[in-house]
C-alpha cells in the first residue's frame, strides 16, 4: 500500500508540477498537517475536546456545525479561512466524500492553486528549485505567522528530503575510457 508522501507526490506530477515543485509544495505540506489529510489544528483538539478523527467524523455526519467559522486549520493544506473552508465543504459534500479524504483534498488543492493562486501554480509547474517552489506556497499561499529566513529554510529542507526521495535523477552518464591506441612502431633495420 503507497504511503500518503507517495500518493501526493504521484497526484501532483500528474497535474503538471516539476520535481521541485512537487517538493516545494510537500514540504509545506508537511509542516502544516504531517501530510495527514484529517489533521485538525493541534491547538484545536484541546479547544473542540476532539481528535482529528471524532472531528471529521462530526464534521462528516452535521453534529459539528462550526467547521467553516471556528477557525480551526484542518488537512493537509491546514485550511482556516472561513471562505476556503466553505468552498472546502462544499466540495466535499458535492463529491459525497469524507472532508478528510486524502484524494478529494488533493484535487480540491489543485483545483483552488490552478484557479486562485495562478502565480504559485505557475511556479510549481516551472520551478527548478526546492526553495523556489517552497517559498512560493510559502509566502503567497499559506502565509503563516512565521515566515521568516529560518522558516524558509525549514520548509525547503523538509521539501528536499522528498525531491531527494522521490524526483527522477537523470541517469548518470559513464565516462567511456578508451584505450589509446598503439601506434605501430617502424624502427629502420640495418
Amino acid at each position: 500500500m503507497a504511503t500518503n508522501e507517495k500518493i501526493i507526490w504521484q497526484f501532483f506530477k500528474v497535474q503538471g508540477l516539476t520535481d521541485a515543485g512537487v517538493a516545494g509544495l510537500m514540504g509545506n505540506l508537511y509542516a502544516e498537517s504531517g501530510l495527514k489529510a484529517c489533521n485538525l489544528q493541534n491547538t484545536y483538539e484541546k479547544k473542540l475536546g476532539m481528535s482529528d478523527a471524532e472531528y471529521t467524523v462530526a464534521v462528516d455526519t452535521g453534529v459539528y456545525t462550526n467547521f467553516v467559522n471556528d477557525s480551526a486549520g484542518y488537512g493537509l493544506a491546514q485550511w482556516t479561512y472561513w471562505s476556503l473552508k466553505q468552498d472546502m465543504l462544499n466540495y466535499f459534500k458535492q463529491k459525497n466524500k469524507s472532508i478528510g479524504d486524502l484524494e478529494t483534498q488533493m484535487e480540491f488543492l489543485a483545483y483552488q492553486l490552478a484557479n486562485n493562486y495562478k502565480a504559485v501554480w505557475s511556479t510549481l509547474q516551472n520551478a527548478t528549485s526546492v526553495l523556489e517552489a517552497s517559498n512560493a506556497v510559502l509566502l503567497k499561499f499559506e502565509r503563516p505567522a512565521d515566515q521568516s529566513e529560518t522558516a524558509q529554510k525549514k520548509r525547503a529542507a523538509y521539501g528536499q528530503k522528498y525531491y531527494d526521495a522521490y524526483a527522477i535523477k537523470a541517469p548518470v552518464k559513464e565516462e567511456i575510457k578508451e584505450e589509446p591506441t598503439k601506434k605501430e612502431e617502424f624502427t629502420n633495420s640495418p
